[in-house]
């Protein structure tokens, strides 16, 4: 008789860089053995680097299903479904931004809010979100999917990273 039995590596063993203890390690590991996020190389994911718009773009085309072949049909697939203007497609997004190209893909699918709602954003920076991302905000914190730093603030216009990337 053969008794087997299946046990799931840390989740830090995908990325060396990302250790089983990092506050992201399953999210990271989760996102790249699904092939939503790619490290920056084949054993290095960068977890504090940050993730620029066409990142995003990319990363949300493959949820959707799409596969797309570079960088260039990620954007056309963001801008075609709402979710970017594709501009500045290199540029680093904020946690903000990323809040709001993540609503609008929620929203392609069905979600978010709708009718009347309140839901005021209980952080102490909260009066620096930028008008077009407080819903976003309102929402993804609602839900759990953004959650506050360390420091208790909300660092709208701080620089997301890829492990926030992956977690949200």
């Amino acid at each position: 008789t053969i008794e087997v039995t299946f046990v799931r590596e840390g989740a830090g063993s995908f990325f060396t860089d990302v250790p089983e203890t990092y506050w992201a390690a399953d999210e990271i590991a989760w996102a790249g053995e699904n092939g939503y996020m790619n490290g920056i190389s084949a054993t290095s994911f960068a977890p504090g680097a940050s993730v620029s718009r066409q990142q995003i773009w990319m990363i949300l085309a493959r949820l959707s299903g799409a596969d797309p072949a570079d960088m260039a049909e990620a954007k056309t697939w963001a801008v075609d479904n709402g979710i970017s203007d594709g501009t500045n497609p290199g540029r680093a997004v904020t946690r903000q931004q990323l809040a709001a190209l993540l609503y609008r893909f929620v929203q392609r699918n069905g979600g978010g809010f709708t009718g009347a709602w309140a839901f005021p954003l209980d952080y102490p920076d909260a009066g620096q979100v930028s008008a077009y991302a407080y819903e976003a905000l309102c929402w993804m914190t609602m839900r759990g999917v953004i959650t506050g730093m360390a420091d208790g603030t909300l660092n709208p216009h701080g620089t997301a990273t890829r492990a926030q990337a992956a977690v949200m």
